[in-house]
């Protein structure tokens, strides 16, 4: 019964994310005239982004594990570190603490930035084929 609330919860947090995601301005490139050459030793825009190191994702993902966690009470449960909060879950109008553990809580910190820039890259779940989308 837990694991389902747990379960939920992520959830209702992943779908939160997509509507912000959603909801937010894309970034384009400003247009380059037609009739202009852009020459070849121009340099990157800075809309392109170099590639990161695994060490500066691993600091980045650091980075937005300990934004998720500030909006959790952090207890400690068996030796463990447990990060509770108190929410409504879907169907029910009174709050119930979920709690998860902090491997738990990392991924889904890493499966919403995952989302969000498939999201950003327009990759989907859905494949489209002819007029239609399947997968």
């Amino acid at each position: 019964m837990a694991f389902n609330k747990v379960v939920l919860s992520l959830c209702a947090g992943i779908c939160l994310v997509v509507l912000a995601a959603c909801a937010s301005t894309p970034v384009t490139p400003a247009a380059a005239p037609a009739n202009t050459a852009t020459p070849a030793t121009t340099p990157p825009t800075s809309t392109t982004a170099p590639a990161m190191t695994e060490a500066q994702t691993a600091t980045l993902m650091e980075k937005k594990f300990q934004e998720a966690a500030r909006g959790y009470k952090t207890v400690q449960k068996d030796g463990k570190t447990m990060y509770c909060k108190r929410e409504r879950v879907i169907g029910t109008t009174i709050p119930t603490m979920q709690c998860m553990t902090e491997s738990q809580l990392r991924r889904q910190v890493e499966s919403t930035e995952e989302l969000k820039n498939r999201m950003r890259r327009g990759g989907g779940p859905c494949v489209q084929t002819g007029g239609g989308c399947s997968g």
